[in-house]
């Protein structure tokens, strides 16, 4: 099949133009790599500003979209919550207007994130995220707002898509800032032997995916997905860690002379409420095409360790 794969450059982007290559598809990788990494990118990219109209005009007969570009908030103020929610949204209107012009299909990627402090984690439970005076929510909301337009366009017979809600995940590719999350993050803390800085008591809990085991998901989303119109799909592992025990076993495995240090929530993020439990529950995916993960948390941290040594 021929297939565009947005986010190209990017952890798990990059992952998955490898997994389609290597099954002999043909593939476009596009990113405008505001975030993304040439060095993840064995193979050709397209340099493309999907914020631009008629962007992927002059790509014909393509069989599927992967969308995976997004912005996220970064700390430090370096990206204004309100170009995350409209740069989001207008990549996303673009890349439905082509799909819905050319009967390409959609695979979007959502997140995790659209779950809030929900501790259930099922695809069709209703959703509460936060109070819209908390700037932290504007990637969630820009997720969700994305998921119920992909739903709406499909309903309306507009276009074919299916959704994947991606948990949290890491490989040696990951961003060693903490837009790459917090397993690259205190690797990189522990490596030089800096103070690890958790906020809150670090009892919450994150699940811990390697890239590869997501994009295996994504591949299988890509195989079936004429089965899979307007349906929402969990991608992740079941397995919790806290914050506080990555940080110990990542300080054990590299001998790090670090010490963890504890912030305050309110001092770290004002009113934003901080996540409590974080894990996939898969038993839909399970269920359709066998997804299933490969790497335990643990082994996760070693290879990335391992790589950056």
């Amino acid at each position: 099949m021929k297939i565009i794969v947005t986010g190209a450059a990017g952890l798990i982007g990059s992952h998955l133009v490898d997994k389609l290559l290597e099954n002999k598809h043909d593939v476009i990788a596009v990113d405008d790599l505001s975030f993304g990494n040439l060095d993840n990118c064995n193979f050709p990219l397209e340099v493309i500003d999907l914020t631009t109209p008629n962007c992927l005009s002059k790509f014909k007969d393509v069989d599927i979209i992967c969308h995976l570009a997004a912005y996220k908030k970064a700390p430090k103020n370096s990206i204004n919550s309100s170009d995350v929610m409209k740069v989001n949204f207008k990549m996303m209107d673009n890349v439905l207007e082509y799909c819905s012009k050319t009967n390409t299909k959609l695979l979007f990627t959502s997140t995790s994130d659209v779950y809030g402090n929900s501790d259930e984690f099922n695809e069709n439970e209703p959703i509460t995220i936060g109070p819209p005076n908390v700037e932290r929510y504007s990637y969630a909301l820009s997720k969700l707002h994305d998921e119920q337009l992909v739903l709406n366009m499909v309903n309306e017979n507009l276009i074919h898509a299916t959704i994947a809600r991606i948990f949290g995940c890491a490989s040696p590719r990951s961003n060693k800032g903490w837009s790459g999350g917090h397993i690259p993050l205190f690797i990189d803390k522990a490596l030089k032997n800096e103070d690890i800085t958790i906020h809150g008591d670090g009892s919450q809990t994150r699940s811990i995916s390697h890239a590869k085991d997501i994009v295996e998901g994504l591949n299988s989303m890509v195989n079936h997905i004429n089965e899979l119109n307007g349906e929402i799909y969990n991608l992740g592992t079941n397995e919790e860690m806290s914050v506080k025990e990555a940080a110990e076993v990542i300080i054990q495995l590299t001998s790090s002379k670090s010490k963890i240090i504890y912030q305050p929530q309110q001092e770290a993020f004002g009113n934003y409420k901080e996540i409590k439990r974080r894990f996939a529950n898969t038993t839909k995916a399970k269920n359709k095409f066998n997804f299933k993960i490969n790497y335990t948390s643990t082994q996760v941290i070693k290879e990335i360790i391992k790589s950056t040594i």
